[in-house]
């Protein structure tokens, strides 16, 4: 694969993110309404972590173990920072995909954000790794 692809050429850009004082159930609007599995954590615009589908999934089977499914407590007891992942690898928007294959490859991440001095600018997912190396097996 080309060295020229760089993380802005594939990047969401228009990246939902997440406020670390979001609730349980805003943080479950912004996974079923915009349909995405991984949400950029920020603090004012600088971020702090990332938490994904699974990480809520995980989040209530914690509490069913002890009570039975009530929102209203959910909310009460979720915090973004006890659920996500602090301190996420991130990469900059001239961060090569070969690099960032590398990130994603271990199959710790299935996701990456996308910084620019402490800002969040994008966010790179596996989908988008295969559909670029699809372009560019097409295209290149």
């Amino acid at each position: 694969m080309s060295t020229k692809i760089l993380a802005s050429g594939i990047m969401t850009d228009k990246v939902i993110v997440a406020n670390v004082n979001n609730t349980f159930s805003q943080v479950l609007e912004f996974f079923t309404k915009h349909r995405i599995q991984h949400l950029p954590v920020a603090e004012g615009d600088t971020l702090i972590g990332i938490i994904s589908d699974t990480d809520m999934l995980s989040f209530i089977a914690r509490q069913l173990k002890t009570d039975a499914l009530d929102y209203a407590k959910l909310n009460m007891t979720f915090q973004i920072k006890n659920v996500m992942t602090p301190d996420p690898i991130s990469v900059t928007p001239e961060e090569t995909i070969e690099n960032i294959l590398k990130i994603l490859g271990e199959g710790k991440f299935q996701s990456v954000p996308v910084v620019k001095d402490g800002i969040i600018k994008g966010i790179i997912t596996n989908k988008d790794l295969v559909r670029a190396y699809n372009w560019e097996k097409t295209h290149g």
